[in-house]
């Protein structure tokens, strides 16, 4: 089974996260492939992974413009029908400084479902502090997260 991790982070509280969802999900039985927001890569791949896990920061009540723009790129390749993503499974992570942890549960979840995705409904999310001064304990719970969703598949 494949897994696509595709974040984005601008202070790398995100990627830490999206480095530790990686391991849990390879911890889980499944294949591993991670890419940041503007590193290029065919959308295809997405159609061809068995789940995606979502990841970014929360930036003013939202994820950053790069994921929405990635987003809306990718909603035009499967409305076009060059990328099937209907049925598959998927999650959201990301990080936040203040009040911003009900954008991965909400908007960011609604914007990966729009692609056609069985989102699940937890998501993992840490506020950036935390990763900064306490990473062993909140990175711990990302591993967990993603290899109990690579199980699911």
């Amino acid at each position: 089974m494949k897994i696509m991790v595709v974040y984005d982070s601008n202070t790398g509280n995100t990627e830490k996260m999206a480095k530790a969802v990686a391991e849990g999900a390879a911890s889980g039985g499944a294949s591993v492939e991670v890419k940041k927001i503007g590193e290029p890569f065919p959308l295809s791949s997405l159609g061809d992974a068995d789940g995606a896990l979502f990841g970014s920061p929360c930036i003013y009540a939202n994820v950053t413009p790069a994921m929405r723009d990635f987003l809306e790129n990718l909603k035009g390749a499967v409305d076009a029908g060059k990328v099937k993503l209907k049925g598959k499974k998927a999650a959201v992570f990301g990080s936040y400084g203040w009040d911003g942890a009900w954008v991965m549960e909400q908007k960011f979840y609604g914007y990966v479902k729009a692609l056609g995705y069985k989102v699940e409904q937890d998501a993992c999310v840490e506020v950036g502090t935390d990763l900064q001064y306490h990473p062993d304990d909140h990175l711990a719970k990302c591993r967990e997260w993603a290899k109990k969703f690579s199980e699911s598949l």
